[in-house]
């Protein structure tokens, strides 16, 4: 099954020229469902790890601030990187992308989206998340 979810993030990566890297990631524990990177210098398994912590805590915060908005993406950016991060509302794992910083940010929201669909739909019929 991790096969077919790797297929879908390749998938979102052959149409997002600034990919770089992403991956499904359960939020109780930080472990990568599938991954995929075109970088070998970047282990999208050890980003999820550490991404987890930023969607935990997001996820409080929002409860504090405004318990009844629901949030969309989580952006991180740096000099060189866009670093998306989709929280699926009532499901048990994330999406995190990893684009350079030239992609079209709207774009890859877009796509991400569109993923999202996907996604769901193999880990509904798994009963995973």
């Amino acid at each position: 099954m991790p096969d077919v979810l790797t297929d879908v993030l390749k998938d979102l990566a052959y149409e997002l020229p600034g990919f770089v890297a992403s991956a499904v990631v359960f939020i109780d524990d930080g472990l990568p469902i599938a991954e995929f990177s075109v970088d070998d210098q970047v282990e999208a398994s050890a980003a999820s790890a550490y991404l987890t912590s930023i969607v935990k805590s997001n996820r409080k915060a929002i409860k504090l601030m405004s318990a009844d908005q629901v949030v969309d993406d989580i952006l991180v950016t740096t000099e060189s990187h866009f670093f998306i991060i989709r929280h699926v509302e009532n499901r048990s794992f994330f999406i995190f992308v990893m684009s350079d910083r030239n992609e079209w940010l709207g774009k890859a929201r877009m796509l991400i989206c569109k993923f999202e669909k996907k996604i769901n739909t193999i880990l509904q019929d798994k009963q995973i998340g």
